[in-house]
């Protein structure tokens, strides 16, 4: 008897300089919220947002929906940790893919940011 799985772990890297040409090439506002760059300066925190692109990017292809993307807030909690949070619409979708809880995590050396999310059911 097979059973489903408690959680699901997606972990997505990406070069210091790809995500600086993707930055520069695209509209920020689209990727990041208003309290996001405000938070996170660029270019001098490159990779905080980068990784926050990571798991947003991861969040979006979960749930098939590309275009919801600034419905997604990724900030620090009061430990400094990234927590999302997520607009009414979107939660919405994740409800009806029995996840619970979203719970992710940003790490960074110097040229490579890896962002990591997992869906809780």
């Amino acid at each position: 008897m097979d059973q489903k799985p408690i959680y699901r772990k997606f972990v997505e890297t990406i070069k210091k300089e790809e995500f600086i040409s993707f930055y520069l090439s695209c509209n920020p506002e689209v990727w990041f919220s208003k309290k996001e760059l405000l938070r996170f300066k660029f270019p001098l925190n490159a990779r905080s947002l980068a990784g926050r692109y990571l798991i947003k990017k991861t969040i979006c292809n979960y749930i098939k929906e590309h275009e919801k993307i600034f419905e997604i807030e990724i900030l620090n909690n009061d430990l400094g940790k990234p927590e999302v949070l997520l607009s009414k619409n979107i939660h919405k979708s994740f409800e009806l893919a029995g996840v619970k809880n979203i719970y992710c995590s940003i790490s960074h050396s110097r040229n490579i940011i890896a962002g990591m999310t997992i869906f809780c059911f």
